[in-house]
């Protein structure tokens, strides 16, 4: 079994259990066992089979949750880290996209003076060498401090017109630089620019070198994004316009239904919840530009590898609990084969044990047996003697006839044999009370005074409480209804709870003995003493076998054991109450018809 059978109150429990059993197996049927029959040991294999298997189960349930919900965590947390890397790689590229334009426009700004940004020619040069680089560079112009596109090299005719009434100009005035939004402006074709500042001190004024980009590289830069067919990824500005396209929230520049998200320098999931659905929204704001990264994330991929996962462990369990079902069984069956052959041993030695307890309490008895048996015994020495004196007598005719005569009667020898025989006779009733306490017996029942009974009992006692002048009151209900029961078990247990008392009072102390009737079909004993009295912390270990207040040297612990299974075993009930320093009071109860337990 487990280590959890080392638990405290596991322990205590199955103890009781053991004590029980041997409660039960000191009682004795024609030398059958009466502890376990055939449906007692199946209730047994039944009781130990669940009490192995859910000893097992229990861990391998809990280790199997925590292992699904560990998994499930670790799976959700890796997806989210996953997604989180992608979003951090995307973010990174844009950033340096914009980066690396900015770099671009502002070497230019610095290489090249007033004359040379305006000369149409070379501005062509700077353009072509430009557009080598950056392929997705639409156009390239400068704009005096008016707003108007004094130099320009593009596909469009921009040159002369007034961007002093854009939204980007004042913002590239005060910050140095500007990454736009995505918008269509005169051309009407969806594009951004990035626009810098090169500050002019000695004339005081500025020009404003500019380039617009077209939009198909940043859905170049998204694509890194792991998307499945239920997935989105798009860039917003902090309007709610869409930068790039979407699969399912609009297309370019159309308005997102959603509010755009709080800001965030770092990549931000959140779990949430639309038409009944979860999905992860996942979004971080682009650094030097209005742009807000999207990822809507509605695919079953986390969940279809926690199902793929969940049914391994499904399996596992599964096939654990098989395991544990066959190991089970099996253990319990040979725990109960192991249990039957120790019980039939146990049987056999608690009847050695029964057996060796009554030849004990036969020994605390000589000393009163060999009292009781020396009076007749006297007096069969006295009157034999005086018939041999007349035999002798006879043998001189002559000298004693007239004392023959007067003294050597008929009647007189007949009343010398007579008293031999009677002495005999009580000879014999106390050797078969003796052979009675001694001999293996089944029970046998017979209808029996309780009250004679006791006194028989108080017999074999009597030398010994007489040495010690314990006094024995007696209260003796004279109307007490015979009962059917076996004399000589109850003889055992009332002579053993009578020596206990004799053991527990002090010399000069009163041990008194009541029968009485309380209700019909039962009758009591009632055994008091003066004594010591027992602890409360013992009163309930006190029927349980090898437990002895008197001592290792003074008791075995058997025989409140023994005589409890006893009455038990004829239809009745064994109590006690005590009281430290007070004394002890032990209660037979007895049916008047013996209902013996099988």
């Amino acid at each position: 079994m487990n280590d959890d059978i080392k638990d405290t109150e596991t322990f205590r429990e199955k103890l009781k259990n053991i004590i029980v059993c041997i409660k039960s197996f000191c009682i004795f049927n024609s030398g059958e066992p009466t502890a376990f029959n055939k449906y007692r040991y199946r209730q047994l294999q039944v009781k130990l089979f669940l009490f192995i298997a859910v000893l097992s189960l229990i861990p391998l349930i809990l280790v199997s949750t925590s292992s699904y919900f560990w998994l499930q965590n670790t799976l959700s947390e890796d997806f989210n880290n996953q997604l989180r890397s992608q979003l951090e790689g995307v973010k990174n590229s844009l950033e340096f996209f914009l980066d690396v334009k900015l770099s671009a426009l502002r070497f230019i700004a610095s290489s090249y003076n007033q004359d040379e940004l305006l000369n149409h020619e070379k501005m062509k040069d700077i353009y072509t060498n430009l557009k080598k680089e950056f392929e997705d560079i639409i156009d390239f112009g400068v704009i005096n401090s008016n707003g108007i596109m004094e130099s320009y090299v593009g596909p469009y005719n921009l040159a002369g017109t007034d961007f002093s009434k854009q939204f980007w100009f004042n913002n590239v005035i005060v910050n140095g630089f500007y990454v736009s939004s995505i918008y269509s402006g005169y051309r009407n074709v969806p594009h951004f620019i990035i626009v810098v500042r090169k500050d002019l001190p000695e004339k005081g004024t500025f020009l404003i070198i500019r380039a617009a980009v077209n939009v198909k590289t940043l859905n170049s830069i998204l694509s890194p994004i792991t998307l499945k067919q239920e997935d989105d990824a798009f860039l917003i500005d902090y309007n709610g316009i869409i930068q790039t396209p979407s699969r399912f929230h609009g297309k370019l520049l159309d308005e997102y239904k959603m509010q755009p998200p709080p800001r965030q320098n770092l990549v931000t999931l959140e779990s949430r919840k639309e038409d009944g659905e979860r999905y992860i929204h996942g979004y971080v704001y682009i650094k030097n530009a209005p742009w807000i990264l999207n990822a809507i994330i509605k695919s079953l991929e986390k969940r279809s590898l926690a199902t793929i996962s969940s049914g391994e462990i499904l399996l596992i369990i599964f096939g654990s609990v098989f395991v544990v079902f066959i190991v089970s069984i099996r253990m319990s069956q040979i725990l109960i084969n192991r249990i039957k052959k120790s019980d039939r041993l146990r049987e056999e030695a608690l009847k050695e044990i029964e057996h060796t307890n009554k030849l004990a309490s036969i020994g605390r008895l000589a000393a009163g047996v060999a009292h009781e048996i020396n009076n007749p015994l006297s007096i069969i020495s006295q009157k034999a003697g005086l018939m041999k004196d007349f035999i002798d007598m006879s043998s001189d005719m002559e000298t004693n006839k007239e004392l023959i005569e007067n003294l050597f009667t008929k009647d007189k020898f007949i009343e010398l044999t007579n008293g031999i025989t009677s002495a005999v006779d009580r000879c014999r009733t106390i050797t078969h009370r003796l052979l009675g306490f001694a001999r293996r017996m089944s029970v046998s029942i017979e209808e029996l005074n309780i009250n004679e009974l006791v006194k028989e009992v108080l017999i074999f006692t009597e030398k010994e409480i007489s040495r010690r002048n314990v006094q024995i009151e007696l209260d003796f209900y004279e109307k007490l209804p015979k009962i059917k029961s076996d004399k000589g078990l109850l003889q055992q247990v009332i002579l053993n709870i009578i020596t206990n008392a004799a053991d527990a009072v002090d010399d000069n102390g009163l041990i008194m003995i009541k029968t009485y009737k309380e209700e019909a079909g039962s009758i009591w004993i009632a055994i008091k003493d003066d004594g010591h009295g027992i602890p409360k912390s013992q009163i309930k270990h006190i029927f349980e076998p090898f437990f002895t207040t008197k001592g290792k040297d003074k008791g075995t612990g058997l025989g409140l054991s023994i005589s409890y299974g006893i009455i038990k075993k004829l239809g009745g009930t064994l109590s006690v109450q005590s009281e430290v320093n007070k004394g002890t009071t032990f209660y037979i109860n007895l049916p008047v018809e013996a209902n013996i337990e099988i």
